[in-house]
């Protein structure tokens, strides 16, 4: 009998948006990427992944006033209707650097469809649960050393698999006593 599926740990659906464009409507990612809390000042969502619908180019900009001011970073765009939906911070002051290398979506760009109660809403009126990076590196270390231990058990068992197989290799493969010289004596390990 199969076993069954393991069940997805996360958000429960009536948690769980999508997030879209706000000029044409291409999905760009959703809430079970959320990985960081709203920085003061800046009215973004947070991920660490989003659909290939989001773009950037290779060219870094230069934040010259507001919150991104002296930052570097790479402008998001929609890839459907070029519509700029957040940024991807390269360079900033302390303050700023935990956002370093994430996908940050501007709210004012982003329309949220919630999946459970199937209401659109808009991002910038909308609070999502303060995730952050330090809990998911917990639950993903737990989720390595369970694997890890998994992977000792499977090798425990393939090593005493090869074992038994090479014992019984060399069992059948040892000559009859009939064929053994006068010199030599034939060892069983039973």
């Amino acid at each position: 009998m199969p076993a069954s599926p393991p069940r997805r740990q996360g958000p429960l659906p009536e948690d769980c948006a999508v997030f879209h464009c706000r000029g044409c409507w291409a999905v760009l990612g959703d809430s079970l990427q959320l990985c960081g809390q709203e920085p003061p000042g800046l009215s973004v969502l947070i991920c660490f992944k989003v659909t290939s619908d989001v773009t950037w180019e290779d060219s870094l900009l230069v934040g010259l006033e507001g919150s991104l001011l002296g930052c570097a970073y790479y402008l998001l765009s929609c890839q459907s209707c070029g519509l700029a939906v957040g940024f991807i911070l390269y360079s900033s002051g302390s303050d700023l650097a935990y956002l370093r290398g994430l996908f940050c979506f501007f709210k004012d760009s982003i329309i949220c469809y919630f999946l459970q109660n199937q209401m659109i809403i808009e991002a910038s009126k909308v609070n999502f649960p303060a995730v952050t990076l330090k809990e998911r590196m917990h639950k993903i270390k737990e989720k390595l050393v369970d694997f890890n231990g998994r992977v000792e058990l499977v090798m425990r068992k393939l090593e005493k698999l090869e074992q038994n197989n090479y014992v019984t290799e060399w069992q059948n493969s040892s000559t009859a006593p009939d064929d053994l010289l006068s010199g030599d004596a034939r060892v069983n390990a039973n």
